[in-house]
């Protein structure tokens, strides 16, 4: 109590200031109606534009955080739809030996750190390692669509080998049809990759859909790849060559997900064990 009445005692002066001026004010406020109107409409148009300031700066400081959110949302969205088609599959498919499991495949979230799109081998580096789970052959996507697949991880980093890499080639499937070929790069165009080793027979028309065959244990079935823009025949082999526009800006890439299939090491050691039998 002591403090507070000193403090009155030495801010005597500034509070009877303020009061006789707040008296003052008020009184030529309310005699004047149009003063009056005047004052609140300047009041308001002030408050206003404080609300508006603070509501940016909150918005502005509220964006990493929502960003972080958002990309959470996909992660779980990519992960629901890996187990919605296998549910899919389940249902459509006689045959079991072509199904995989619901639980089969995991997602991570990474940043990209560094990407080329202008090189005939292109690379991209994420900022998720040996640590974080990541290892060599795991496909790595966008929320659009396929990106590449990890080619060298370290303890905290790792490199991506682009779909726009002319050493890139990936197993895809005509979505209609069914027919697979391979896809590839020819290191021009950077938003459109080739389809090739498709029969000649195969229904492909422009504007058709383009997704991973899910032929390896690095893709599921069904990642979406791009759009047909054209399609050729190839009278050397009686096959077509697509032109395919990729769903995926690689240009404009921020964050990407790896996906990791569980079953991927002994898939890959009977494939290892075939191989070296063909060879004998």
């Amino acid at each position: 109590m002591r403090l507070i009445l000193l403090f009155f005692k030495r801010q005597k002066d500034f509070l009877l200031f303020l009061l006789l001026f707040a008296f003052s004010f008020s009184f030529v406020l309310g005699g004047n109606s149009f003063q009056q109107s005047k004052f609140l409409y300047i009041a308001s148009d002030v408050v206003g534009d404080i609300y508006l300031l603070r509501s940016g700066v909150q918005e502005y400081f509220s964006l990493k955080q929502q960003n972080e959110q958002l990309t959470k949302e996909n992660k779980q969205l990519h992960e629901q739809l890996l187990r919605e088609r296998a549910q899919k599959l389940e249902q459509l498919s006689k045959d079991p030996i072509l199904l995989y499991s619901p639980e089969q495949y995991a997602v991570y979230r990474a940043e990209v750190i560094k990407n080329s799109c202008h090189l005939s081998k292109n690379y991209l580096i994420i900022d998720k390692g040996l640590r974080d789970s990541i290892r060599e052959d795991m496909g790595v996507v966008s929320p659009r669509g396929i990106v590449g697949i990890i080619d060298k991880a370290t303890t905290r980093y790792a490199s991506v080998q682009s779909v726009l890499n002319t050493r890139s080639k990936i197993s895809a499937t005509h979505k209609k049809s069914g027919y697979y070929g391979t896809l590839s790069w020819d290191g021009k165009d950077p938003t459109i990759v080739q389809l090739t080793d498709i029969p000649s027979l195969a229904p492909i028309s422009v504007g058709d859909s383009i997704v991973t065959a899910g032929h390896s244990s690095i893709f599921p079935k069904g990642i979406p790849i791009g759009r047909v823009l054209s399609v050729n025949a190839n009278t050397r082999d009686n096959s077509l060559l697509s032109q395919v526009k990729l769903f995926t800006d690689m240009q404009q890439l921020q964050h990407v997900y790896i996906i990791k299939n569980k079953d991927q090491v002994p898939i890959q050691q009977l494939e290892e064990q075939i191989q070296e039998q063909a060879n004998e």
